[in-house]
């Protein structure tokens, strides 16, 4: 299997591949071929809405090297088994005509075989907290991608660096619907917590692990081995900052440990993207990420893309709060928060280096990816390691009691 060939494909060849691999895979499971698809989000699987007469279901065609057949039915059993043991409202795996969670299209011109899957439509709108602007940079982005790089990319730069200088004088505190969000975020990351305490992985089991190794491999990684070590995107002076904070986390993390009682199966992507709302209904989507993580790394992952905000001490107080309703979390739990907010970050970082060309605006992105938001968010990273070798260089055993104030 090669991915060189869909590598060289233009963004709307790209997409225009995925589409024709959905529309393949539509008569094995049982739809008509003559069914709409529409496009909902392409980073790096294609997610399409398959519609046909009254009927409406969820098609996702999966990116090459990142799951196996055996990986992807892993996901959909854990799926399953919250769908059975919790309360939350989950989208529910569609079978094949021949009773398979897993149907595999070639394509010869290409080399390839693609992996898709269908699952139940879930009515509802993904949420969008009241401090979440990032779809403002990708306004920003749009009026200014007309000019030369040598400018935008500086400018991008310097704005995130700005933005952590002035952005948090006088912030507003966090809304009362932010904090209901956030509470109900932790309570959600709790549920799946306590439901995989007690799951038990089929024979075939196949997951990534979001350990040290799958965020930092320097050969391989979660991010198809792409490196925050990228002199395209930092100066040396930024990559020897983020190598010191990176070594600081680790430090950290290998005191902290992997236990049955912090470690264990996790969504690890609950943002907003990734959930829908409606009325008092909030549904789960997207496990496509889920595998075997520190479960303090999914508090982490519900505010990436958040982290540079003033609030953040009040969102991460408000998960937490929701978290402990449903399992207790210790002192040395909620220490080790913000060194997985900067292991998610750095990891984000590397991942949005290894989609540049391979990401369309959809109903779940704001905008396209590109190198202007790179910089942008390369930039506010090192930010964010700085801060972080502050505190906890300075203070080994930083308590998270700086969220009460």
């Amino acid at each position: 299997m090669s991915c060189f060939r869909f590598d060289s494909l233009t963004l709307d060849g790209k997409i225009a591949h995925f589409t024709s691999v959905a529309r393949r895979a539509l008569p094995l499971f049982g739809f008509p071929k003559d069914a709409t698809l529409k496009l909902l989000n392409f980073t790096e699987n294609a997610t399409f809405l398959v519609t046909f007469g009254i009927s409406k279901v969820i098609m996702r065609v999966h990116r090459l090297y990142y799951t196996s057949v055996n990986s992807i039915r892993t996901e959909l059993s854990f799926i399953r088994y919250l769908s059975k043991h919790t309360d939350l409202t989950l989208a529910s795996p569609i079978p094949a005509l021949d009773g398979s969670d897993v149907v595999t299209i070639a394509t010869p011109a290409l080399e390839e075989y693609r992996q898709v899957v269908c699952f139940s439509f879930v009515e509802g709108k993904a949420p969008c907290p009241d401090c979440d602007s990032n779809g403002g940079v990708g306004d920003l982005v749009a009026k200014v991608q007309k000019l030369p790089d040598a400018i935008t990319y500086p400018a991008f730069k310097e704005a995130a660096r700005l933005y952590d200088k002035f952005g948090k004088i006088g912030a507003e505190p966090l809304s009362e619907h932010d904090v209901q969000f956030f509470t109900r975020m932790g309570r959600i990351a709790a549920t799946i917590h306590a439901a995989s305490k007690e799951w038990k992985a089929p024979d075939y089991y196949e997951r990534i692990e979001w350990d040290i190794d799958g965020t930092f491999g320097r050969y391989w990684n979660n991010f198809y081995g792409a490196t925050y070590r990228n002199r395209k995107w930092l100066k040396d002076d930024e990559i020897a900052v983020l190598d010191r904070a990176v070594d600081l986390l680790k430090e950290r993390l290998y005191r902290y440990r992997r236990t049955k009682d912090n470690y264990g199966m996790i969504h690890s992507d609950l943002r907003a993207a990734n959930l829908l709302v409606n009325g008092d209904q909030v549904a789960v989507l997207d496990f496509d990420d889920c595998g075997r993580g520190w479960y303090m790394y999914e508090i982490a992952g519900i505010v990436a893309l958040l982290e540079y905000t003033p609030q953040l001490p009040e969102m991460l107080l408000a998960i937490v709060r929701g978290y402990e309703e449903i399992l207790p979390l210790t002192q040395k739990d909620k220490d080790e928060i913000m060194s997985f907010v900067l292991m998610r970050r750095i990891g984000m970082l590397q991942s949005l280096e290894s989609r540049i060309g391979s990401v369309a605006a959809g109903e779940g992105e704001s905008t396209e990816l590109t190198p202007q938001i790179l910089e942008f968010y390369a930039a506010g990273t090192i930010v964010q390691a700085r801060q972080y070798l502050e505190t906890y260089a300075v203070k080994p055993a930083a308590s998270f009691a700086f969220a009460e104030r």
